[in-house]
């Protein structure tokens, strides 16, 4: 039976809260149009070679590849994928190619080497959006918590507080001109930020004084991304911070099952002071209903809405808010590119990019089905680091 004190933080925080979301949401709710984008025009004919050296992003860099060429029959482009993510970056930087796609966010140990190499980090360039909950399609983060926990929404500077801690200072990524890779106070936080109980956040009664459990992911690809939008690259977690991998990356036995995320989920079930990010593909799992439609496979657990800001409008995870990229931690497909600061990118370069980000790239994206088109004024954006 609640308390009051709950009953009041129900009906005067919750319910507010989710109508905003509500109605929030109902604003944002629109898939990019590849229509909006600019139809591409080349500007430079493009002869010989073409290098592209990393994650073949699930088949869609030969896709683009095979479009690129429509426009552009003098090109000679050779790709190799070979080394995946994990060595795109030192192929470009050895020199034996000039593009790198990455299908997880370049991690500092990876830009280390390519700017002592260079004394500048190479250039990130977004060319399509993780979708939202299939398996190898850079799903973004749902933030997960006991359905009985009457929290409404979180910020993200709010997530800073509960999973991460003090810390003297964080990295600088290509932040200026300069394309700098350099660590800074900037970023440095004491631990009056830290958030360790729900009474923090607003829970009253017997919600106010109880630690928050955390929990989640440790794999790079997840927990980088995590660091970097939430923590601003830093390591250091709440010492509470449990750790998980998916089923794949731990070995077949009671050992490795003991840390799958599978049993995360099972652990926010059963604690109500517990909070996780994790993926919406293991909290609906392969449930379905006896009618063939979806279920959830852990209905004891929900997915918070995030808000950017702490004033801003909390959004739910849903497919269109990430393809529209109005959740917070929706995650990106990646090119790296060598572009030293104040000069001009590699003619041949600079054209592939230009019809990646163009209406025609674009819609071979949407039809591989794999990620999301960009929204125009994101793909805006990223035209505008080719200059």
């Amino acid at each position: 039976m609640p308390t009051l004190d709950q009953i009041r933080c129900y009906t005067a925080c919750s319910l507010a809260a989710a109508l905003a979301v509500l109605v929030s949401n109902a604003a944002l709710a629109q898939a990019p149009d590849v229509s909006q984008l600019p139809a591409y025009k080349p500007e430079f004919k493009v002869q010989g070679s073409l290098r592209i050296a990393g994650s073949e992003l699930k088949g869609n860099i030969d896709l683009l590849v095979e479009g690129f060429k429509k426009f552009q029959p003098d090109a000679v482009v050779s790709t190799n994928f070979q080394t995946s993510s994990e060595g795109a970056l030192g192929m470009m930087y050895a020199g034996v190619s000039d593009i790198a796609p990455m299908g997880d966010d370049a991690k500092i140990t990876d830009q280390m080497p390519f700017y002592t190499s260079y004394r500048y980090v190479p250039t990130e360039i977004s060319i399509a959006t993780g979708g939202y909950e299939k398996r190898g399609t850079l799903w973004p983060m749902a933030i997960i918590v006991n359905k009985d926990n009457p929290i409404a929404k979180l910020s993200m500077a709010q997530l800073d507080g509960i999973f991460g801690s003090e810390r003297s200072g964080g990295w600088a990524v290509n932040e200026d001109a300069t394309h700098n890779l350099l660590f800074t106070a900037k970023y440095a936080r004491g631990p009056e930020k830290n958030i360790r109980t729900w009474g923090q956040l607003g829970l009253t009664g017997e919600w106010a004084n109880q630690q928050i459990r955390t929990h989640g992911y440790v794999a790079p690809g997840f927990a980088i991304n995590f660091q970097r939008k939430v923590m601003h690259w830093s390591t250091k977690w709440n010492p509470n911070f449990m750790e998980y991998v998916e089923a794949k990356e731990a070995p077949d036995n009671a050992e490795g099952r003991a840390v799958n995320s599978d049993r995360m989920l099972e652990a926010i079930t059963k604690d109500k002071y517990a909070i996780g990010f994790g993926a919406m593909m293991h909290v609906n799992g392969s449930c379905v209903n006896p009618d063939g439609s979806k279920c959830t496979a852990y209905p004891n657990v929900k997915v918070l809405p995030l808000s950017a800001s702490a004033n801003g409008n909390a959004v739910a995870l849903t497919p269109d808010t990430v393809a529209n990229r109005s959740y917070p931690l929706t995650r990106d497909a990646f090119v790296y590119v060598d572009k030293p600061p104040g000069r001009a990118l590699d003619p041949k370069v600079r054209e592939f990019l230009r019809f990646v980000l163009s209406r025609e790239g674009q819609a071979i994206i949407a039809k591989s089905g794999i990620y999301t088109p960009l929204p125009a004024s994101y793909a805006s954006e990223q035209l505008k680091k080719l200059d």
